[in-house]
């Protein structure tokens, strides 16, 4: 599925970065995050003297999110889409990643104590979340309901999960979808179990503990179709509609907002040059991908 792993290497882009970092055009040290701000490349002149010393983006991540992101087997390296664009970035600011596999319910936490630089791992930019914390938005998804393989339920729409078992994720968006499902649609309510992580909810399924979950599209059609052993070969994507479509985002602590915008300013500078197109591609999410960056654009 993986169409290369050759995709660097674009001169123009990495000596238009170095020339605007070295640039003699002076930049107030104070940037101000607004709703639905387009990205620019020359935005990586505001990357905080701090993290210039240190030399290091400390970053949080979880595992498991092929293709946005997930750790090899063999090597323990980030890999995916997400690791892709971020160590690239970084590379563009004259950084390094520390890539911390964390559970996706403490991102946010994370980020806000500062702990984290930022978090990323196909979460999605929301109105919500934006109360707590700032996004990137760099991608585009949707979400899907996941069953047992065959479907033997015969779920083909959302109100069919009515009156059946199902676990999400803690802090993702479908504990809210299924309320919402309940108090508009089900004279039977769904019956709703939470967990930490997104690899409990499949396991549930596979033994017949729950009937279904709901988790990102594109990471489990990805899953399913590059299984060859363990619980995703037990399951399928239904074929219930793409819901709840939305742009991911990388978030960032209210207080970071020039390290933001130096990282945005580098992913635009790949979305200008094509390298950013090109790792989409690599990892056969060509559509997904978004132009220009944004700040706080939320879709949900």
């Amino acid at each position: 599925m993986i169409k290369s792993n050759h995709f660097y290497g674009r001169t123009v882009g990495l000596v238009m970065v170095a020339g605007l970092m070295t640039s003699t055009v002076a930049f107030a040290q104070e940037f101000v995050v607004e709703s639905h701000m387009a990205a620019s490349a020359d935005w990586v002149s505001y990357l905080p003297e701090d993290v210039k010393a240190r030399g290091v983006l400390n970053v949080g991540t979880s595992d498991s999110y092929a293709p946005w992101v997930f750790f090899d087997t063999q090597t323990g390296a980030a890999s995916g889409v997400d690791a892709d664009i971020i160590n690239e970035a970084a590379s563009r600011l004259g950084l390094t990643v520390k890539w911390n596999d964390i559970q996706f319910a403490a991102g946010i936490p994370g980020v806000e104590s500062g702990r984290y630089d930022f978090y990323i791992s196909a979460m999605a930019n929301t109105v919500a979340r934006e109360e707590v914390v700032n996004f990137i938005a760099y991608s585009t998804e949707g979400s899907g309901v996941i069953v047992p393989k065959g479907n033997p339920l015969n779920i083909t729409e959302m109100a069919d999960l009515c009156g059946l078992r199902v676990m999400v994720q803690t802090g993702s968006l479908f504990p809210g979808i299924i309320e919402k499902l309940n108090a508009e649609t089900c004279e039977q309510p769904v019956i709703m179990a939470e967990a930490p992580d997104k690899v409990a909810p499949l396991l549930a399924i596979a033994s017949g503990q729950a009937d279904a979950t709901m988790q990102t599209f594109g990471v489990s059609t990805y899953t399913f179709a590059a299984a060859t052993e363990g619980v995703q070969t037990q399951l399928e994507v239904s074929p219930v509609e793409r819901f709840a479509p939305a742009k991911q985002g990388i978030a960032f602590s209210k207080n970071t907002p020039e390290l933001q915008a130096a990282i945005a300013g580098a992913l635009q500078s790949m979305v200008d040059d094509g390298t950013y197109q090109e790792i989409f591609d690599k990892w056969d999410v060509g559509s997904s991908t978004v132009d220009p960056i944004m700040l706080n654009s939320p879709m949900l």
